[in-house]
């Protein structure tokens, strides 16, 4: 895909009246004992963000028509791939976590994922989990151009998951508003899709061993959609 250098210049020019009155009110938050900062992407290792306990935080894409797969951009070089850092001032010291998509047709289902895992993997490769059941809502930073619908998405890997799902994880979906904004998802709310008969899972025992969100840019009965999406501060809260 190809950058947009003027996209970004928009999205600066939105965003930059928020960061400048937002920044210490959001640390002052993360200092908060009720809430739970999953990833704020100011933590960077080996040339890429990772959550705010070290977990990997990489893109990947789905499609119905696997010859039609959905592109992404992040920072260039990573593998598996990353979201692109951002700031919206030199001298600001926010950072948010950015990709570009290109979603093209035909496709029943397509999108793009932005996922984050809690934790470094352990040495035999199994996911180390979170407890986040005793939380209320998960929240998160999103600014969007380009798509329609978005979601939330919590997974658990390998933990008493005995039929392991590759998709269908309890989500919620919402539609990004003009501008940076708040979303705020009860995490009662949370379910999997109607079309998952065969694995399904209580969302609250799922939450009880959480080893990733998900964010994903997606269309149903897709047309051509290219765009950027900006995410910071996913947080659950009580």
């Amino acid at each position: 895909m190809r950058r947009s250098s003027m996209g970004v210049a928009v999205c600066v020019a939105v965003l930059a009246v928020w960061v400048s009155t937002g920044v210490e009110a959001r640390r002052e938050q993360q200092r908060m004992p009720d809430r739970f900062v999953y990833a704020d992407f100011e933590r960077v290792e080996n040339g890429r963000v990772v959550s705010n306990n070290g977990g990997l935080v990489f893109l990947h894409a789905y499609a119905e028509n696997q010859t039609m797969l959905p592109g992404f951009k992040g920072i260039e070089g990573l593998d598996p791939p990353g979201p692109e850092l951002v700031r919206v001032k030199p001298d600001d010291p926010n950072r948010l976590a950015k990709f570009d998509f290109d979603i093209k047709p035909p496709n029943q289902y397509a999108g793009v994922t932005l996922e984050i895992v809690g934790h470094p993997q352990a040495p035999d490769g199994t996911y180390v989990a979170d407890d986040v059941s005793g939380y209320k809502n998960l929240s998160v930073e999103v600014y969007a151009t380009g798509i329609e619908t978005m979601r939330l998405e919590v997974k658990s890997r390998g933990y008493g998951m005995d039929r392991p799902l590759d998709a269908g994880w309890p989500q919620v979906s919402f539609k990004p508003k003009k501008g940076l904004n708040t979303y705020r998802i009860p995490l009662r709310t949370f379910g999997q899709p109607s079309w998952v008969t065969d694995t399904r899972y209580d969302p609250k025992d799922l939450l009880k061993k959480l080893t990733s969100v998900a964010i994903v840019a997606y269309c149903d009965d897709c047309r051509h959609m290219n765009g950027m999406i900006i995410v910071d501060n996913v947080v659950f809260e009580k």
